[in-house]
């Protein structure tokens, strides 16, 4: 009996201990992040790619780096290499990051993080534009939003080794539909 009494009192102080550790973004916190969100959207508008790579998740690029046996600094110039290679064969006819409709979440630690719905129109010069609906995610690291595309397996499973609080976050699937032009 006494055994249950105490398996109780834990239980409930481990709940009542994660609901005081969770928090929503503050005001400030979602404000920065309306920010980091505006400046990516200019940064691809204006194919600055240089910005668009310091929104990665710093975590995920010194795994990524690591991996390859190379420095942070030259796997950033090989992602923007890649990023010009890519957009060059692919016209981005729109992007858009809807921050109106951010759903903030909490991780089972308590620290916020969002998911933003993303969709870009492409055209790759075929019958066709495509339409590519998905989610972006948005994580504090060191007081700073970063963002990540999460309709990737490979970009998922990266994320989750650096970032294993998210291990049990599921993150809704992207689709992807033609268009037909004009």
């Amino acid at each position: 009996m006494q055994l249950v009494k105490l398996f109780l009192a834990a239980a409930f102080l481990s709940v009542f201990a994660s609901h005081v550790l969770a928090r929503p973004a503050t005001e400030a916190e979602s404000k920065a992040l309306v920010q980091a969100v505006t400046d990516f959207d200019a940064a691809m508008r204006g194919n600055d790619y240089a910005v668009v790579v310091k929104t990665i998740p710093p975590r995920v690029l010194e795994h990524m780096a690591k991996t390859s046996g190379m420095t942070v600094d030259a796997l950033r110039g090989i992602v923007i290499e890649q990023m010009q290679a890519a957009l060059a064969t692919v016209k981005i006819e729109s992007f858009a990051m809807d921050v109106s409709k951010v759903e903030y979440k909490e991780l089972p630690n308590g620290e916020p993080y969002a998911l933003i719905p993303t969709e870009v129109v492409m055209d790759a010069g075929g019958a066709d534009k495509i339409l590519a609906k998905s989610q972006t995610l948005a994580l504090l690291d060191g007081g700073a939003w970063y963002l990540l595309r999460v309709n990737e397996d490979q970009q998922v499973t990266v994320m989750r080794q650096v970032y294993p609080e998210f291990a049990e976050v599921e993150f809704p699937a992207g689709s992807m539909e033609a268009l037909k032009k004009p």
